[in-house]
Formats: structure tokens, C-alpha cells, sequence
């Protein structure tokens, strides 16, 4: 056998050792590809969003108590907002991307709601604060359609001014 011929020989196993190394890691990637998702900072692996409810008779008690523990929060735009909405609500209109920081008290139970058949806006809403670390989040069951079919009291903006 010549130099040649061993040095050749000498490459093969050398060879398969660098393309092995190279080929490992990205087949460990691929077994450790679980999704996840961050909450807060922290990576929860297979996070799915369950919303919790507040019935609308429990928001008019708390109202009627003037309960210093509740944020109800409106989704909907601000001039369908400033004509109806649920006494005391802030307005927060809908996004799907609401990024920090958000002016809403982490401090209290938010009860989000609005004028969508299935609480498509406010569950959405609900979602993204508790991915932002919001703990305390509901959402109205039945929103404003339930609200206004239960012959709550409503207000506008201009309510509001007036009452101050």
C-alpha cells in the first residue's frame, strides 16, 4: 500500500466522524421541538388558553357593592364605547397584538367584555394579558348582548362627565 492509498483511508473514518457531528445536534433540535409558548417571561410547553367567566348577574353585585376589587374593561372601539357601556367600564379597544406595558391594574379582577356572539374580542384580550402576566382575568359571559338582554343599566361618556 502506498502513501497515498493510507492517507485516503485515513480520511474515511475522519470524514464520517465530522458528519456525524454535524448531523447530531439538529437531530437532538428536532426530538426537543415541543411547543411553547412564554407566559411572563417563562416558557410554558403546550399552553392553551381556557378563559375564565364572570356571570353578568356577579359583575351588577359587584357594581352595586361598589367593589374596589373589579376593572371591567370594554373592548370596543372608543366612539361605540363613549355612546353605551357597562357603568365604570375603561375603554381597552380590541387588538391582537397589545404589547406592554398595558394601563390596566394587575392589582384587581378584570372583567373584559364585548359585543362579539361568542367572546371572540374579549377572549382574545383575556389571552394575551395572561401572556403578559395578567392573573386576575374574566370574561363577561353572554358580553354586552347578555348585558343589554338582562335590561342592565348602561352609561355613555357623557353620563360619566356628568356625574363627576
Amino acid at each position: 500500500m502506498n502513501y497515498v492509498t493510507s492517507y485516503r483511508l485515513a480520511l474515511v473514518p475522519l470524514a464520517t466522524a465530522a458528519a456525524l457531528c454535524l448531523l447530531a445536534p439538529t437531530a437532538g433540535f428536532a426530538q426537543q421541538s415541543k411547543k411553547c409558548v412564554f407566559i411572563d417571561g417563562e416558557c410554558v410547553e403546550d399552553y392553551v388558553y381556557v378563559p375564565d367567566f364572570m356571570s353578568p348577574e356577579e359583575l351588577k353585585k359587584h357594581i352595586d357593592e361598589r367593589s374596589p376589587n373589579i376593572a371591567i374593561v370594554d373592548t370596543a372601539a372608543a366612539p361605540v364605547w363613549e355612546d353605551e357601556h357597562i357603568p365604570g367600564a375603561v375603554n381597552f379597544p380590541y387588538s391582537n397584538k397589545i404589547t406592554a406595558p398595558v394601563p390596566l391594574p394587575r392589582d384587581k379582577t378584570l372583567v373584559i367584555y364585548c359585543a362579539c356572539k361568542d367572546h371572540e374580542d374579549s377572549t382574545d384580550v383575556a389571552r394575551q394579558l395572561s401572556l403578559l402576566g395578567y392573573r386576575n382575568v374574566k370574561v363577561l359571559k353572554g358580553g354586552w348582548f347578555k348585558w343589554l338582554d338582562l335590561k342592565y343599566k348602561t352609561a355613555s361618556k357623557d353620563d360619566e362627565k356628568a356625574a363627576k
